[in-house]
């Protein structure tokens, strides 16, 4: 047994004839420059658009108040869920994409669920994720939605009703 454990360790301890991969040239060293922040890329899902009149992310101070208008929008969208709103008046302020997912929910609900609760979490300055948690008489759900800043106002790229 130890003739074996002996080869085995020979074997472990002699260099390959050719290394691996030798035929690649060597590559110079990415080296990353970060100035420590990140920053928004809007959303485009998969739209292609003229640099000219790409959508531009805003700074917050531009902005209007966070906590007001997700409150404001989310109880459109609620109202939109439950058929008593026309989804009309959220087409300014929702991406397109967005905007038929919502129109294809819209009065998938019986009644106008109550507000349970509302968390708001800003990843990275111009993008506000927010998840309100709904009651119906039967059970509860959630609302997930992403906001970013573009063109000095909020926009609805993302939702999901849960």
């Amino acid at each position: 047994m130890t003739n074996s454990l002996q080869e085995i360790t020979a074997l472990l301890s002699t260099k390959p004839q050719q290394q691996p991969f030798d035929f690649f040239p060597p590559q110079e060293e990415f080296k990353y420059q970060s100035s420590g922040k990140l920053y928004l890329v809007p959303t485009s899902h998969g739209e292609v658009f003229d640099p000219d009149f790409a959508p531009n992310p805003s700074p917050l101070h531009e902005l209007p108040n966070i906590e007001r208008w997700t409150l404001i929008y989310l109880i459109c969208i609620v109202e939109i869920l439950a058929g008593r709103r026309p989804i009309q008046q959220i087409a300014r302020s929702t991406h397109r994409f967005t905007y038929n997912e919502i129109a294809a929910k819209a009065g998938s609900l019986r009644e106008v669920p109550r507000i349970k609760k509302i968390h708001r979490h800003q990843p990275i300055e111009g993008v506000v994720e927010v998840t309100m948690t709904i009651s119906l008489t039967e059970r509860v759900r959630v609302i997930a939605a992403r906001f970013e800043g573009v063109d000095r106002r909020w926009v609805c790229t993302e939702f999901a009703l849960l």
